[in-house]
């Protein structure tokens, strides 16, 4: 069993019986200023044991909204010489911005973030008030502009900042320096630091991370994740904003509203996603922390298997984003297997070959409202698209596409290059929905033909 060392507990100790002069001898070989020295060194040495210095997922508050309430990733270093390296990359400012139609318009403050690395330098050290606290005692640019008072809040002038603490209370600090806890001592937030390896640049490290996080959590292609907790389903929404609502699958998201920052961390080749806040469950199961599973395609969490996070389905998101007005495309880059690269191209030389550029193609609306697959293309310098109605019909996840009424329009075009109708037919059929990349990003999906799996397109959400 790994050995904790318990900070509060540990320092009592001590300073305890320091009243009892008579029986210190027996008890401490060292008076009671040599004792706090001695704290002072066992927990700075602990903070200085991992020499590349740790991942530490730091909130500011328990605040329920943005910014005040996110996550934020600071990398820290705590140097020998008790300067400590913080670095991170995103920074939330409020703007007072002009809002409304022009000529009627207001100033209104509102939540910005910047995405930009930087590296800061300043002091630290091991102070004492009832307990080890991890003091950052001279001013540091990133860990200290979260508690600024001249980052005013949106609505203050007393320049509260964004709440932040500077000061932590050591928690927890396995002698073998696995990881620590912190508490904030104003705010009382609980952050956690694990150790990052050595070799590792943290301009990289930073990258990593919040490059994952965008695959995961992609901001172009807004969906909900679907989150298993043991036999019951929930909806995810709004993980791309990093402060996500988890509510019972069927039911109402703001009746059921609930907040859910996390943070996502990377060791070694694993990346782990862990939520401000525990969730507890009958039979004693709590659940905070979860590993991306790579070949399972879910955030898995690391106690119990059977609570995970995964994406939507392909054929449900290929109609929710269709009727949000966008579309779904396939050019002659697009990946396709070899059947229907063939397709495709011979397609796009039968046009070339009667002057017409064929452009691309895509599952779309046509202009009332009606699911189609539109092939765009440029004749006589004029771009134009010739919209096929199509009925789509989701069964699972498949997807049947049958080919409605062709316009006179519709017709000309496929007298004049047979190929698109050899091309079409690759499309109305049964198609199985897959994932191009992974489920918890859609912006490409493959389409399959259902009766040969050597027949896929992928197509892009644009």
């Amino acid at each position: 069993m790994r050995k904790i060392l318990s900070a509060t507990l540990l320092f009592v100790a001590a300073l305890g019986f320091t009243a009892c002069s008579g029986e210190e001898d027996d008890l401490f070989d060292m008076s009671a200023a040599e004792r706090l020295n001695a704290a002072k060194d066992l927990y700075s040495s602990r903070l200085m044991a991992q020499p590349n210095g740790w991942a530490m997922q730091f909130y500011p508050t328990y605040d329920n909204e943005a910014p005040n309430g996110k996550g934020y990733l600071l990398l820290t270093r705590f140097n020998k010489d008790f300067t400590a390296d913080v670095c991170g990359y995103i920074w939330p400012y409020w703007s007072e911005d002009q809002v409304g139609q022009a000529g009627n318009s207001e100033t209104e403050w509102r939540v910005h973030y910047l995405n930009l690395y930087r590296e800061t330098t300043a002091f630290w050290e091991i102070i004492t008030d009832n307990g080890p606290v991890l003091s950052f005692n001279t001013y540091n640019d990133n860990m200290h502009y979260f508690s600024d008072p001249d980052y005013r809040s949106s609505d203050s002038e007393h320049g509260t900042g964004f709440g932040g603490d500077y000061e932590f209370i050591v928690v927890e600090a396995p002698d073998d320096a696995s990881y620590m806890m912190l508490k904030g001592k104003k705010r009382g937030t609980y952050n956690l630091l694990t150790p990052i390896e050595e070799g590792i640049v943290y301009e990289d490290y930073m990258a990593d991370v919040t490059n994952f996080q965008n695959y995961l959590f992609p901001t172009n292609a807004p969906t909900f994740n679907v989150v298993h907790f043991g036999d019951s389903i929930y909806k995810m929404i709004g993980a791309e904003e990093g402060l996500p609502n988890i509510y019972p699958y069927d039911g109402d998201p703001i009746a059921n509203e609930s907040f859910n920052p996390f943070l996502i961390t990377k060791r070694g080749d694993n990346y782990y996603l862990r939520f401000r806040d525990a969730r507890e469950f009958p039979d004693n199961v709590t659940v905070q922390d979860f590993l991306y599973n790579t070949e399972k395609d879910v955030l898995e969490s690391v106690d119990y298997p059977d609570y995970f996070i995964g994406g939507d389905t392909v054929a449900r998101f290929l109609n929710e984003a269709l009727y949000a007005n966008r579309q779904w495309q396939i050019n002659s880059r697009s990946e396709m297997s070899a059947s229907m690269k063939e397709a495709y191209t011979a397609m796009n030389d039968q046009m070339r070959a009667g002057k017409y550029t064929l452009s691309n193609v895509a599952i779309i609306l046509d202009p009332n409202g009606v699911p189609s697959i539109s092939i765009r293309y440029t004749a006589n310098r004029t771009n134009a698209n010739m919209y096929y109605k199509v009925n789509i019909v989701r069964e699972g996840n498949d997807l049947v596409v049958n080919l409605g009424e062709v316009s006179d329009g519709g017709r000309v075009l496929l007298q004049k290059f047979p190929a698109i109708e050899t091309f079409m037919n690759t499309l109305c059929r049964r198609l199985t929905g897959a994932a191009a990349t992974t489920q918890f990003n859609l912006n490409t999906i493959k389409l399959i033909s259902a009766d040969n799996a050597d027949d896929w397109y992928v197509f892009t959400l644009r």
